[in-house]
């Protein structure tokens, strides 16, 4: 949208005699041939278009609750053998590693620790001929393919972002765009980041992220089918809003707007008809025409 520079007496002489005329001024600006010629007019169709609003996040990805698991013996025992290596893919019940008792026995009994999920080995603490017991950690096995993002929403956007809206997501070093879904929300700002924490899943799993992986995602917090224009087709000064409609001939129409969702380049408006002419380039010039409340000549 462009954006009218207006000096302090403009805005004075605007505040103490022009604005009080403005409501009474004719909305229609006439332009000759030559003088549209000379500023080169151009017009586009006002359409009506389905338009998003979104909202740009940053966080990283990690593991949900249900994609980590750690391995554990139920006995106490000594590890006489270890299975699996860091970084090793194993399949649900595939065992791990096998722990000696310290029972008497001839031999002494034995048990395999078998993995709890699938995934991958992430870190193996254990070591042959290691004491263990109930609650001593053998393995770590995440299942990197159903990573979430963690993000975080600032205390300005913590009302727009919900559970099941859509998001883009763009992860450093991975070329293309990833797509998911806001599937948590936490029930509370935290106070010391000041931040709302949410998490997002992957639609279609991905073999190339890794936990920490640092991300951007954009949420599509809204979502309208309005009249649109081009952005630059609004003239924008203060908190008014306007665009300039041919009308025929050479008239051209003041209409102020109201307006909503922008996105790719374009504003939803309300205040506009769809297939109305709008103007897009000699648009400023024309505004200060009306707001001056002068009128060209054809040899001006």
């Amino acid at each position: 949208m462009i954006k009218i520079p207006v000096t302090a007496v403009l805005v004075l002489a605007l505040t103490l005699v022009t604005l009080p005329a403005l409501a009474r001024r004719s909305p229609i600006v006439h332009l000759s041939p030559v003088n549209r010629r000379v500023l080169g007019l151009k017009v586009v169709l006002a359409r009506m278009r389905t338009l998003h609003a979104h909202r740009t996040f940053y966080g990283d990805f990690t593991l949900p609750p249900d994609a980590e698991a750690v391995v554990t013996p139920r006995i106490r025992g000594r590890v006489t053998a270890l299975y699996a290596l860091v970084g090793e893919r194993v399949p649900r019940g595939a065992p791990l590693a096998r722990v000696q008792s310290l029972l008497v026995g001839n031999p002494p009994p034995t048990m395999t620790v078998h993995a709890p999920m699938a995934g991958i080995v992430e870190t193996r603490p254990a070591v042959l001929g290691e004491a263990v017991g109930p609650g001593t950690l053998l393995y770590r096995l995440m299942e990197s393919r159903r990573l979430w993002l963690k993000a975080y929403v600032y205390q300005q956007d913590v009302g727009v972002v919900h559970r099941g809206q859509q998001a883009r997501i763009r992860a450093l070093g991975v070329a293309a765009p990833l797509q998911g879904r806001v599937v948590m929300v936490a029930p509370r700002v935290d106070p010391r980041r000041g931040a709302e924490t949410i998490w997002i899943a992957l639609d279609h799993p991905s073999v190339t992220l890794k936990p920490a992986l640092f991300a951007r995602t954009s949420i599509t917090v809204a979502s309208a089918r309005a009249v649109a224009v081009p952005a630059h087709a609004v003239v924008d000064v203060g908190r008014r809003h306007a665009v300039f409609v041919a009308i025929g001939g050479d008239r051209f129409r003041y209409t102020p707007v109201a307006v909503g969702i922008c996105e790719h380049g374009y504003c939803g408006v309300a205040g506009l008809k769809a297939g109305a002419r709008v103007v897009t380039q000699g648009h400023a010039e024309i505004y200060a025409l009306w707001l001056t409340g002068g009128k060209l000549k054809a040899d001006s």
